[in-house]
C-alpha cells in the first residue's frame, strides 16, 4: 500500500509557497511605483503605433533605456488587457505575476524543493507584483541560460542570455564571466585559441543574426537604448550605495539648502563630480574580470564572480538604480543549486535583503517612501554605507574561493600517479 501522506518537511514547504503565491495575486492591485504611471504612457505609445513605430518613438523622444523585448512584452499585455477586459494597471501587473510565477515553477522543478521555491517566489513579490518593476520577465530566460550552460548546451543558454539581455540591459554586466567560463580564458594564449573553436564561431554567428534581426526590426533604436542606459546623469537612482553616501556630501557642501537633518535628493550634478566614480567602479570591476579568469574555469566559479561583478557594478558605479540587484538576487539562487552549501545559501539571504530593503526603504510596499529621518538624519545614508561593506565581504570571499580552488587544483596536478592496474 503506497502512502498518501506527504512528509511534514515536504507539505510544510508547499503550504508555505501556496501562502507567498496567495500573497503575490493579492498584491496585483498595489499602485506601484511613480515609475508604473510612466510604463503605461510607454503602452499607450506603443498601442497607438505599433511595436516598431511606437518604440522607435519612445527611444528617440524620452530617451528611455529598454531593449526591445521589454516593449514587445509591453505591448502583448496591452492587447491581451483590452482583449479580456482589464484596465492598463491590471494588464500590467497581471503580466507581471505570470512572468514571476513561471520563474519560481522553473526553480521549483530544478531544486524539487517547495522550500527553495516559496522563498524564491517571496524574495520577488514586493520587486515584481508589488510596485511594478518589470526585471522578473528576463528572469526565466537567465534561470533557463544557466540551466542550459549546466547542461553544458552552450549555444541554447547563449541565446537563452542574449533574450533575457534583450529584455533589459542589465544582464550584460555578468557576459565577461560568461565568456571566461564558456571559452575557459585564462591567459592572451587562451583568449587566441578561443577563437579557432567551434563554440566560438557557433556564437558569433548566433550574435550577429540577432544583431541583424534587430537592425532590420528597430534600426539603431536598441543600440540608443543602450547607450542612454549607459549615461544616467546622476549619482544614484535611489540606490543604496557608494555614490548615495558621495551624494550625502555633495548636497552637504555645495547645496546651500541642504543640511545633514534633510532627507537626500536625486540629483543631476556636472558630470566631472561622476567622472571619479566612473573611473574607480571600471578598475575594480577590471580587476574582478581578471581575477576571475585567473580562477578554475567552473560554473560555480561563473556564477560567483558574475555575481561579485553584478554587485560591484551596483555599489560603486554612477546612475545605478534600486532595482538593479535583481539580477544578483537570481543568479544567487542559480548558485545555490548549482551547489547547495552553506555559503551560497548565505548569499542568497544576504543579497535578497539588500534587494528588497533598498526598495521598501523608498518605496514602501505600495510605492509610498518611508521616513527616513527618525534619530535627526537620513538613514538611508548608513544604509549604503552597509552595502558597501556587505559588498567588501562578498568580494573577498570570492577572492579567496577562487585562490583555494587554484590551490586545490595545482595539488592535484602535482599528485604522483597511481597505477590503476
Amino acid at each position: 500500500m503506497i502512502s498518501t501522506r506527504l512528509p511534514f518537511e515536504r507539505a510544510a514547504g508547499a503550504l508555505l509557497l501556496v501562502l507567498t503565491v496567495i500573497l503575490s495575486i493579492m498584491m496585483v492591485k498595489s499602485p506601484g511605483t511613480g515609475d508604473v504611471q510612466i510604463v503605461l504612457n510607454w503602452t499607450d505609445i506603443l498601442y497607438q503605433n505599433g511595436l516598431i513605430n511606437g518604440y522607435s518613438k519612445i527611444i528617440s523622444d524620452l530617451h528611455t533605456e529598454y531593449p526591445p523585448i521589454s516593449h514587445a512584452i509591453l505591448y502583448l499585455a496591452r492587447a491581451f488587457g483590452n482583449t479580456v477586459g482589464l484596465s492598463p494597471l491590471t494588464s500590467l501587473k497581471v503580466t507581471i505575476l505570470t512572468f514571476q510565477l513561471s520563474s519560481t515553477i522553473l526553480i521549483l522543478l530544478w531544486s524539487e524543493s517547495y522550500w527553495i521555491a516559496a522563498a524564491f517566489n517571496a524574495s520577488l513579490i514586493l520587486s515584481g507584483v508589488g510596485l511594478g518593476y518589470q526585471d522578473v520577465w528576463y528572469a526565466p530566460p537567465l534561470i533557463a541560460a544557466f540551466w542550459a550552460f549546466q547542461a553544458k548546451r552552450n549555444v541554447l543558454g547563449t541565446a537563452l542570455f542574449m533574450i533575457a539581455s534583450l529584455t533589459k540591459w542589465q544582464p550584460l554586466i555578468v557576459a565577461p564571466f560568461v565568456g571566461i567560463y564558456l571559452f575557459e580564458i585564462s591567459n592572451l594564449q587562451s583568449f587566441r585559441e578561443a577563437i579557432g573553436k567551434r563554440l566560438f564561431w557557433q556564437l558569433v554567428v548566433l550574435v550577429a543574426v540577432i544583431i541583424a534581426l534587430l537592425g532590420i526590426a528597430f534600426g539603431l533604436s536598441p543600440a540608443l537604448s543602450l547607450w542612454h542606459g549607459m549615461h544616467h546623469p546622476y549619482w544614484s537612482g535611489y540606490a543604496l550605495n557608494l555614490p548615495w553616501v558621495a551624494e550625502f556630501f555633495y548636497n552637504l557642501l555645495l547645496s546651500p539648502t541642504f543640511s545633514r537633518q534633510d532627507e537626500l535628493p536625486v540629483v543631476i550634478p556636472p558630470s566631472i563630480y561622476l567622472l571619479p566614480l566612473k573611473i574607480l567602479f571600471w578598475i575594480i570591476f577590471g580587476t574582478i574580470v581578471v581575477r576571475a579568469t585567473l580562477s578554475e574555469k567552473t560554473l560555480k566559479s561563473c556564477l560567483l564572480f558574475s555575481i561579485v561583478g553584478l554587485v560591484t557594478y551596483a555599489t560603486w558605479n554612477s546612475g545605478v538604480h534600486e532595482n538593479h540587484l535583481f539580477v544578483a538576487v537570481i543568479l544567487a539562487y542559480i548558485l545555490m543549486l548549482h551547489e547547495y552549501t552553506r555559503e551560497h545559501w548565505a548569499i542568497v539571504t544576504i543579497l535578497t535583503a539588500m534587494f528588497n530593503i533598498n526598495m521598501f526603504v523608498f518605496y514602501g510596499v505600495t510605492g509610498t517612501k518611508l521616513q527616513s529621518l527618525v534619530v535627526g538624519i537620513d538613514l538611508s545614508g548608513v544604509l549604503a554605507i552597509l552595502y558597501v561593506i556587505a559588498w567588501l565581504i562578498l568580494a573577498v570571499y570570492a577572492w579567496g574561493s577562487a585562490q583555494q580552488q587554484n590551490g586545490v587544483r595545482a595539488e592535484k596536478e602535482h599528485l604522483p600517479a597511481v597505477d590503476s592496474t
